[in-house]
């Protein structure tokens, strides 16, 4: 859960950013980030309510370990794709 959380402040970082580009620029392509930001903002957050959902009922040990792989997979991305889009 910390790493989707982690990718959410990212993603939350990177929508400041493309909304401001979208009000500066109005072109097609930074609605189509802001869009996508939006979307994998809603995602890190519902991944977030599962991963909680699941430790709580005690089912989510078997798929525990792959889920937090995937997930800092994810936070290295968006971590990237932060400093490339902040400089």
């Amino acid at each position: 859960m910390g790493a989707a959380a982690i990718s959410s402040a990212f993603l939350v970082a990177l929508l400041f950013v493309y909304v401001k580009n979208h009000r500066q620029l109005r072109a097609p392509f930074t609605f189509g980030l802001v869009f996508f930001a939006l979307l994998l903002l809603i995602q890190n957050l519902g991944s977030i309510y599962f991963d909680y959902m699941m430790s709580q009922a005690g089912i989510g040990s078997g798929i525990a370990i792959p889920m937090a792989a995937l997930e800092f997979v994810e936070l290295v991305g968006f971590a990237a794709l932060f400093v490339v889009t902040w400089h």
